[in-house]
């Protein structure tokens, strides 16, 4: 009989590296922690195939100005998003009175990831994740091969047994369509394709 016994571990622990699709070249690339044993570490972007890497999140301003021309004392109003870098002043040409003047705006920092695809993706860069597949309209998903591997190890045992603890670990939270004996063959059958991907 094919026998599984959890291990304890929780999703967190395949978070180390994660396969994603590259946002240039839609290949496989990895997103790494810059430190493994922190949960909050910066992350790094590499595609073997195109060769574009990204350290750490980008960053992006919005540059906001509120104030009166000091001309005319008409109101100024000014918002841009998605700016690159921080403006110390801007050149502000006045609508009334046609005076343009350097004013000194708010600088709001804004973490920046990539546009969502509605697939699943990981949680820092929002990079959409590359082992997954749809099963009778629910998205399965793995963050690795290793990640693949223990799932298919648990989804094909005929015996699960739990290894003493309770609502923690990772194949406890899993939903029902991947627990349920009568899906076992077809997502053992889908995960043996997302191996060879």
């Amino acid at each position: 009989m094919n026998r599984f016994q959890d291990k304890n571990i929780s999703i967190y622990h395949f978070e180390d590296e994660i396969f994603v699709e590259c946002p240039k070249c839609e290949k496989r690339a990895i997103v790494t922690k810059d430190n493994p044993k922190s949960y909050f570490s910066q992350r790094t972007l590499k595609c073997p195939n195109c060769f574009h890497s990204q350290n750490g999140r980008k960053e992006s301003y919005t540059i906001e100005l509120k104030c009166h021309c000091s001309h005319c004392a008409s109101e100024l109003k000014v918002e841009m998003s998605n700016v690159n870098e921080k403006k110390e002043t801007i050149a502000v040409k006045c609508s009334t009175c046609g005076k343009t003047e350097n004013y000194s705006p708010r600088n709001i920092a804004q973490e920046w990831k990539y546009e969502s695809t509605g697939k699943p993706s990981e949680s820092y860069f929002g990079l959409p994740l590359w082992l997954t597949e749809n099963f009778r309209g629910n998205n399965f998903w793995a963050f690795n091969y290793e990640h693949l591997e223990y799932l298919k190890q648990y989804i094909s045992a005929e015996l699960r047994e739990k290894n003493g603890r309770t609502h923690w670990t990772m194949v406890e939270k899993l939903p029902d369509w991947m627990k349920s004996g009568k899906n076992r063959d077809k997502i053992v059958k889908l995960i043996t394709e997302l191996e060879r991907k």
